[in-house]
């Protein structure tokens, strides 16, 4: 391995290079670690002791700064998918830079870890047919995480009325617990609006359970 980056006005010197991965390498700058990919270590073609520009300098650190977004991004994806306004959110909290974030994204999608249309078909099939969410709530929940209108609207209309009717007569009819009086009624179409479910929907199940 590889050692001794100084400043001699603009310029540096290389002071150490591990090759830690199939990936990336490190290089040792001012006794500061860079993570910089192979492609670009033999583009700039770099050894120890070399002395680097100020320009290459940024170069390095734009590339480190890439490569620690990358692997912030993927630690977080790996507990659960994400939009990539999600991930957009969680690399600006985190101070990456507006360049490295849209790097970062498009180097996610590219490789199919981020993909916001698989996303919303997923959750949609999950809160609809598991949770058993209402169409506003399910809309609301997208929004939400930056999914684009389009997007949602075209899945959610997937949901037909019937099976919306379904979700909230099921709702209502364990509310109701057979108590049919106006006061239950009351308090079960505001049980069926809090859970988000259309008024055409509430006062068509209504009819039907009381």
């Amino acid at each position: 391995y590889i050692q001794c980056l100084c400043f001699y006005g603009w310029s540096m010197i290389v002071e150490k290079i591990d090759y830690s991965d199939k990936f990336n390498l490190i290089i040792t700058i001012e006794n500061e670690d860079f993570s910089i990919s192979y492609d670009l270590y033999n583009e700039l073609n770099i050894k120890v002791d070399d002395e680097i520009s100020f320009d290459t300098y940024k170069i390095i650190l734009a590339d480190d700064q890439f490569n620690r977004a990358k692997n912030f991004a993927l630690s977080k994806i790996s507990y659960a998918p994400k939009t990539s306004f999600e991930i957009e959110k969680l690399l600006k909290s985190n101070d990456f830079s507006n360049n490295t974030i849209d790097k970062t994204i498009a180097f996610l999608k590219n490789y199919g870890l981020v993909d916001d249309e698989s996303y919303v078909k997923s959750y949609i099939f999950d809160k609809h047919n598991i949770s058993s969410w209402s169409k506003n709530k399910i809309r609301y929940s997208l929004k939400s995480k930056g999914i684009a209108d389009y997007l949602i609207e075209s899945y959610l209309d997937e949901i037909s009325f019937e099976e919306e009717y379904e979700k909230a007569y099921n709702f209502a009819n364990k509310k109701a617990r057979n108590d049919f009086s106006l006061e239950n009624k009351q308090k079960v179409y505001r049980y069926l609006a809090s859970k988000g479910f259309e008024f055409d929907i509430i006062n068509k199940v209504l009819g039907d359970v009381f």
